[in-house]
Parts: C-alpha cells; sequence; structure tokens
C-alpha cells in the first residue's frame, strides 16, 4: 500500500484501515464464545453443563497426536547458493535454536496455541525481542483482525490489527520518551476488561414488548457454576496494533492506537522486529481455502456432542424412574400425596376400605441397545477426528501380532498423519523467524567443527528450518527409531549419528562418553566378522 505522507490524511487512512480490519471481530467472538463453553463444558453458553462432555478429551486426544514438546527439535538446512564451509556451523547453531525454543517456553506456547486453535479456527503466537531475548505471547483469534478475510497465509495481508488491553499506569510508564505523554493520556478512554465475551441474560431474551416496560422471556441458567470468565477491576485501555504493508519501504509499519482513535506511535517494523516480516505466526489445523480463519475442530462435533447429550440425559431419566418408578394408586381416596409418602418410606403402611383397590409401581423397561447408542456416537467422534481404535490405544478384533497391530496402525494414522504436517508448517515458520532472531540480534560467539570462532550474524542467510524427522508427532517416532537403527546397521550413520536421530536422555552426556571412548581395534569384538564365503578365491 501507498501510504500518505500529509499527517492528516495518513491518520484518517490509518483508522480507516482499522475499522475495516476489525468488520468482523464482534461476530466472531460471539462465535468463539459459543466454541469455547461446548470445548469446556459441552454443551452452549446458556445451558448447564453436560453430564459427560466429550469434546474435551478428544481433542486433547487429536492435539497429543498432532504436537508433542518434548520430543520436537529442529534442524537447519541449507539452499543450493549456500557455500559448503557453511556446513560446519550447522552443528552449533541447531543446539542454540533449540535451546532457545525451550528457554523461552516457545514449546508450551506453541501447544497452548495448538490446543485454542482446535477449540476456535485459528489461533496465533506472536514473537517480541526484548534487549536480545525472544518471548512468545498466545494471542486469542478474536483480537485479531484481517483485511482480506477471503485470503488464506497472514503473510499475504496488505493489513492486519491486534487489539489487546493494559492498564492507564503501565501505558504512562511505556511512553517515558514520548514528547507528547500527557496529551495523549488526556485523550484516551479507560473501562473494564472483557476478556471472554459471553452474553448477558438480557443479550439472550426474547422481546414481546418494549414498550413502556420491557417484557419477554430468556434462556438464563441458574445454576453457579464458575465459568472460567476472567474479571478485571482496574481499569483498561483498549490498544490497537496496525500492520500495514509500505510499497516503498517493502516492509510493515507499525500503527499503534489508543481508544478512542488516539494515534501514539507510527514506526516501521524493521525498529521493532524484523525487517518484512510480521511477529505473528498463525496456526490452523484445518485451512480451508477462501476463509481466512480456517474451520474449527470444536464446530464438527456440536452435533455429536448435543445427540450425546440427549441420549444421556433420557437415560439418566430412564434410571431415575426405575430407583424410585412412578405409582398408581386406583381406588384410593383422600389426599393421594400422603399415600404415595408412605408408600416409598422404609416401614411405611398404607390401608384402605375401598374395595378393588390397588398400588401398581410403573417401572419402565430400559432398552436393549440404548448404551450400544453410545458407543456408536463414540465411534462418531473418532471418525470425525481420524483417530481409530488402534490409535487410542485399545484393542481390535482380529489383530494376531504386535506386527499386525503395528501395520493397522500405520495405515490408520494417514489422516492424522496429514494434518501433523499442517501443524508442521506453523512449526516451521515460527523456528525460522526464532534463527532470523537469533542473526540479528545475539552477539553470541560460537565455535564451528574446526574450533573457529563465528557470530550467527555471519551464518548464511540462504537456509531453511525445518521439523527434524517429523519429531513434533508421536506418529512419526516409532517409524524414526525403526529407520535409525537401520541406518546404524548398513553402516550409514556413525554411533554419534545414532544418538542425534533417537534423542534419548543425557544424549550430550552419552556423545562426550562416546568421544572419549577407545576406538576398537582391529579385529576387535566390536568388528562385525565378515559372512563366510564373502571374499572370492
Amino acid at each position: 500500500m501507498r501510504i500518505p505522507s500529509n499527517l492528516q490524511q495518513r491518520e484518517e487512512f490509518y483508522l480507516d484501515l482499522v475499522r475495516k480490519c476489525k468488520v468482523s471481530q464482534e461476530d466472531r467472538k460471539a462465535d468463539y464464545n459459543s466454541l469455547r463453553s461446548f470445548y469446556l463444558f459441552g454443551s452452549s453458553p446458556e445451558e448447564s453443563p453436560s453430564a459427560y462432555n466429550k469434546i474435551y478429551p478428544h481433542i486433547d486426544q487429536l492435539v497429543a497426536f498432532l504436537y508433542s514438546a518434548d520430543t520436537t527439535r529442529f534442524a537447519i538446512n541449507l539452499g543450493a547458493s549456500a557455500p559448503d564451509t557453511e556446513y560446519r556451523k550447522i552443528p552449533r547453531l541447531t543446539q542454540s535454536l533449540n535451546d532457545k525454543w525451550s528457554d523461552s517456553n516457545g514449546d508450551h506456547i506453541f501447544g497452548l496455541a495448538l490446543n485454542w486453535a482446535m477449540c476456535y479456527d485459528s489461533a496465533f503466537v506472536k514473537l517480541i525481542v526484548n534487549k536480545g531475548h525472544i518471548f512468545p505471547y498466545f494471542v486469542d483469534p478474536a483480537m485479531m483482525g484481517m483485511l482480506r478475510e477471503d485470503v488464506p497465509h497472514s503473510d499475504r495481508q496488505e493489513a492486519f490489527t491486534h487489539t489487546y488491553y493494559i492498564t492507564k499506569s503501565d501505558l504512562y510508564a511505556r511512553l517515558y520518551n514520548h514528547p507528547k505523554r500527557d496529551d495523549i493520556i488526556s485523550r484516551i478512554t479507560a473501562g473494564p476488561t472483557e476478556v471472554h465475551y459471553v452474553a448477558s441474560g438480557l443479550d439472550r431474551i426474547v422481546l414481546s414488548s418494549s414498550d413502556p416496560t420491557m417484557m419477554g422471556n430468556v434462556n438464563l441458567d441458574l445454576n453457579g457454576y464458575n465459568r472460567m470468565k476472567a474479571r478485571v477491576e482496574e481499569e483498561t485501555i483498549e490498544m490497537t496494533e496496525l500492520y500495514v504493508w509500505c510499497d516503498e519501504t517493502q516492509d510493515y509499519m507499525v500503527v499503534t492506537k489508543a481508544d478512542p482513535d488516539v494515534i501514539i506511535y507510527d514506526r516501521a517494523n524493521e525498529n521493532m522486529f524484523l525487517k518484512g516480516e510480521s511477529p505473528f505466526i498463525q496456526i490452523c489445523p484445518n485451512p480451508m481455502p477462501d476463509y481466512f480463519w480456517g474451520q474449527s475442530e470444536v464446530s464438527r462435533l456440536i452435533y455429536l456432542q448435543q445427540m450425546y447429550n440427549r441420549r444421556m440425559s433420557e437415560i439418566l431419566d430412564l434410571l431415575a424412574k426405575q430407583v424410585n418408578p412412578p405409582t398408581a394408586l386406583m381406588g384410593f381416596t383422600g389426599i393421594l400425596d400422603e399415600k404415595n409418602f408412605a408408600l416409598n418410606r422404609a416401614g411405611g403402611l398404607l390401608s384402605t376400605d375401598m374395595p378393588n383397590a390397588k398400588a401398581d409401581r410403573l417401572a419402565p423397561q430400559m432398552p436393549a441397545d440404548l448404551y450400544e447408542q453410545i458407543k456408536q456416537i463414540d465411534g462418531w467422534f473418532e471418525e470425525a477426528s481420524g483417530i481409530s481404535s488402534v490409535l487410542s490405544g485399545r484393542g481390535e478384533s482380529g489383530v494376531r501380532s504386535a506386527g499386525h497391530a503395528s501395520q493397522l496402525a500405520r495405515l490408520g494414522s494417514s489422516r492424522a498423519k496429514r494434518r501433523a504436517l499442517q501443524v508442521e508448517l506453523a512449526l516451521e515458520k515460527m523456528a525460522t523467524l526464532y534463527m532470523k532472531l537469533i542473526q540479528a540480534y545475539d552477539p553470541t560467539h560460537y565455535k564451528d567443527a574446526d574450533g573457529m570462532k563465528f557470530i550467527a550474524e555471519q551464518f548464511t542467510k540462504d537456509y531453511m528450518v525445518k521439523v527434524d524427522a517429523h519429531s513434533n508427532s508421536p506418529i512419526f517416532m516409532e517409524d524414526t527409531r525403526a529407520m535409525a537403527f537401520n541406518l546404524f546397521k548398513a553402516g550409514a550413520i556413525d554411533k554419534e549419528s545414532l544418538l542425534d536421530l533417537i534423542d534419548p536422555p543425557m544424549k550430550q552426556m552419552l556423545k562426550e562418553k562416546l568421544k572419549k571412548a577407545p576406538a576398537p581395534e582391529a579385529g576387535g569384538p566390536n568388528v562385525t566378522p565378515m559372512k563366510k564365503g564373502a571374499q572370492g578365491g
């Protein structure tokens, strides 16, 4: 975009972009509130929690298949134009990258974002650099706004916004070197913070009359339980960061706006992050070609959960009627409630002088296939997300051996593997930004394989950061371990490379012991004997 040079026109240009980027934000907040309620409680915001929430454990299990924080590791792959001498720097930089990833809690923040990306449709991780240190933060998708929601991928957006809340005292402290700090503070508006937007009873009312008195009905749950909605007593200010792509500088222009429409900063992204790079990483497990936010995993499970709730309520109702069945009193006179109380009381006595009087218990019969329908719904849950019984750790009829079960698990995990590769793309983008930030802000001196000192900035810019051996997903781990041992048996890799591939506990100590171990003598026990008849003659 071409940003106007006139100050008045530029401010109007920024405010118009903010309005356009936020056009669907309020509608998505209402949708996310409903999805969040089904994810946490198995019911809509207006209803009581379900007897058993199937969605939460199902999503939890699915996320565990797609991402594992403790096994994920990265590898740096050089591009075609990188010189061969750069290979000597890769081991140290790879170790530094993995250390930064763990030390900054990037592994746990990514897992949190993936979990809520399954609940909603997308989630974001924002990277902030402060004094050379990288800090990842989870960003709720309800706080983001895009200029073109019909265009997927955030790096193809000309403008987008990020909304957050800050206290007035914190903002005053952050504007310590701003020349118009006092004027800005006097113009802003502070108010209560709404972290999660839960509709009130008045918002759900169905009006029958509004003049002169508002009358109607509202579906309001009166049960007192924790909805896990944050409440902040301190007044906060709604802040909006606008990222606009500038064609002249080939970089984002970052605009900070305080409510109501007070422009505080207007600066290049290069001064805050990296030139031409957005600090936001979108995690979208179910992308769509014409909708930026993608599809929610919970949305496809809501109808199954509602079916499950209805069936469970019917089962519980039948069980209650069997424990305390309805009673039919025929031929009795007087106060029937007292007679029913006597029937339901231990040692109760009921008598009458009416002929042909009798009391019948009308206990309902439980259908024989009632619980089979519950099992059928469980199977639909598994089919919806591609998790088979073998992957869930349950037995399968007809399995004859461990090899047979392993083959079934490998074939049945194809859908989960495809989705794990989609998650892997977001992981690689986030790790690549980590590596670029290390090059730009980390002055640490490293030693390459030849003992020569270097800093990360001296490393080539022609590289890619990949998830090493699909280590983000437990589904791939067994295949990777088997391949590593086969390569070692074939002599294609040494013991040190084997340790890198299987990543055992105390790996660094094992590698140091391996370096200090004496080399095997010729013909010693570590040498594989040659098979008879292998040589000619």
